[in-house]
């Protein structure tokens, strides 16, 4: 089984290339809280189909990956996703370096926070970025999203977070939109349902002040957002796109906060056409890949 330890924990991933190469770009997908790697499983076939090398991996805490007590913060979570790169070809032949020197990251939710705080310690190394209805660290939520947040951690406390994520969070309209497709609301709920909780146990880390910060990424963006999402991450995704210097926002018709299941046809249109139009323009010798 594909596991790796980095900083101080055994991650589960799976590295997928196209039969018979090895000289190709990687793109690295990262979950939403409470979910796994399986929330990319409409992804990877489209990716490796055009030629992309595809790594999923599930976050601390998640899926697979090492249920630690602590380390549950957007640091956290970027220094395992560095770890897991630098040592991604450790099972290759040795003429292949140890890691993975440039990767476009996707993340959903969470996984574009953690995707934004790398691109951040890592610039030189981000290829691009695609941010889904992606969280931002340092963003203040609005009263009524904190106070439901807040909710689902204490009854996670109390009762346990089974109880937490199947009668707070499952129910929660988040999730209205994949409800409409009960076969993919499904997937997600034994996803949910799966997850240990810990992170909701564990004492809140600070954000740290990303937000602040996003003039400094260089690398392309496309912001991804569905039009039923809730307001926070409406807003959030106006934020982005108006703040970091080489985004684009693509709003998402009749969808709500993950795209990659609800609306896996359209999102892996975007997905694909923004991948290539980045590898199109660096091979031009474009400005980072300037959209």
């Amino acid at each position: 089984m594909p596991y790796a330890y980095t900083n101080g924990i055994v991650t589960f991933y799976e590295d997928a290339r196209p039969q018979g190469r090895t000289d190709v770009p990687t793109v690295v997908l990262i979950h939403g809280a409470t979910t796994s790697l399986r929330l990319w499983d409409e992804q990877v076939p489209p990716l490796l189909e055009v030629g992309f090398r595809v790594v999923r991996y599930d976050v601390r805490g998640h899926g697979r990956s090492l249920v630690p007590p602590l380390g549950y913060s957007f640091p956290t979570y970027a220094a395992d996703l560095t770890d897991l790169l630098d040592r991604l070809n450790v099972d290759r032949p040795i003429t292949e370096a140890l890691g993975v020197d440039q990767v476009h990251l996707v993340g959903l939710s969470m996984g574009g926070g953690i995707a934004l705080q790398w691109a951040l310690l890592h610039p030189e190394r981000t290829r691009s970025l695609v941010l889904v209805d992606s969280a931002l660290p340092g963003f203040g939520y609005s009263e009524e999203f904190a106070a439901q947040v807040q909710e689902l951690v204490e009854v996670a406390r109390q009762r346990g977070p089974r109880a937490a994520l199947e009668e707070v969070w499952l129910p929660h309209p988040i999730f209205d939109g994949v409800r409409r497709f009960p076969d993919r609301f499904a997937r997600l709920r034994e996803m949910v349902l799966s997850h240990p909780g810990a992170d909701l146990l564990a004492e809140a880390a600070e954000a740290p002040p990303i937000i602040d910060r996003l003039s400094e990424i260089y690398a392309p963006v496309l912001v991804v957002v569905g039009e039923m999402d809730l307001p926070d991450f409406q807003l959030i995704a106006q934020v982005l796109a108006a703040n970091l210097p080489n985004a684009r926002l693509e709003v998402m018709a009749d969808c709500g906060h993950i795209p990659p299941l609800e609306r896996p046809e359209e999102f892996n249109r975007l997905l694909l056409s923004f991948l290539q139009e980045v590898e199109a323009s660096q091979k031009r010798g474009g400005d980072h890949g300037r959209i």
